[in-house]
C-alpha cells in the first residue's frame, strides 16, 4: 500500500520491520500493527526544498490483497513519542518533543549589553510547544520554526501569555537537552509580543514525528 510521508525519518520508521500503530479517520485512538517491509517511491532527497512529500509502499502483517488496503484509505500511520532517532539527527536538529518543558532564560554572554541580573532575573518562561515553519509559509524552505514560550505570571507559575522566538542561531545560544534549558539573546522588543491561543485535543503519547534545525 502506498503512504505519503510526513515524517522526517522515513527511511527508518517506513522501511524498518516492527510495530507501528495505525488511525482511521473515524476513530479517536489508534491500534497497532506490523510493519513487515517498506521501501521508497518518491524520497525525502528528491522532495527536499518543493511541496511535495515523499512517498513509500509499505506491506503490513494485517493487509492480504487490494481490496483490504483500499478500505485504509486515509488512515493515519503514528509512530510512539519514546522512539527515539537520535542517532539520525545532526547537531543542530532537535526532536520537537525534547523541546517541549524546557526552561528558557536570557544569555547575558551573547549578547554586547548586560544587566548584571541574577540567574533568576534572566528566567523568560517554558516551552510550551513549537510552530514548525513549514506549517506558516506555504513557499518550501522560507518558512522559520518557532520556540512558543508560556511567560510567568506575577503571582508565580506560568501565566497564559506567549511569545513566539525564532528557532535561529542568532538568537537561540544553547540548547541543553541534560540541563533542560535553552539559552536566547532575543532582540529589543520581541519578548512584549505577548499573545494567549486556545488549547487543542492531541492524542496522549503518540505524534507524527517532526524535527526542527536551527
Amino acid at each position: 500500500m502506498k503512504l505519503t510521508a510526513t515524517t522526517d525519518f522515513g527511511e527508518h520508521r517506513l522501511c524498518e520491520p516492527g510495530t507501528r500503530h495505525i488511525k482511521p479517520a473515524n476513530r479517536r485512538s489508534p491500534r497497532e500493527v506490523e510493519l513487515v517491509e517498506g521501501r521508497p517511491i518518491r524520497s525525502e532527497t528528491a522532495t527536499t526544498g518543493t511541496d511535495t512529500k515523499p512517498m513509500y509502499l509499505i506491506r503490513l502483517a494485517s493487509v492480504e490483497d487490494r481490496e483490504e488496503a483500499l478500505k485504509m484509505r486515509g488512515y493515519v500511520l503514528y509512530s510512539l513519542t519514546e522512539e527515539k532517532v537520535d542517532e539520525y539527527l545532526e547537531d543542530d536538529e532537535y526532536i520537537v518533543s525534547d523541546l517541549v518543558g524546557l526552561n528558557v532564560f536570557l544569555d547575558e554572554s551573547c549578547s554586547d549589553q548586560s544587566s548584571g541580573g541574577s540567574f533568576e532575573d534572566m528566567f523568560v518562561g517554558n516551552i510550551r510547544g513549537v510552530v514548525l515553519g513549514s506549517e506558516m509559509c506555504a513557499v518550501p524552505g522560507l518558512g522559520q520554526d518557532l520556540l512558543e514560550i508560556a511567560l510567568p505570571s506575577s503571582h508565580g507559575g506560568q501565566s497564559e501569555n506567549l511569545v513566539l522566538v525564532p528557532f535561529v542561531p542568532e538568537i537561540v545560544c544553547n540548547v541543553d537537552l541534560d540541563g533542560k534549558m535553552v539559552m536566547i539573546t532575543p532582540p529589543n522588543g520581541l519578548l512584549d509580543l505577548s499573545y494567549r491561543r486556545e488549547e487543542k485535543v492531541r492524542i496522549k503519547g503518540l505524534l507524527p514525528a517532526s524535527i526542527m534545525k536551527r
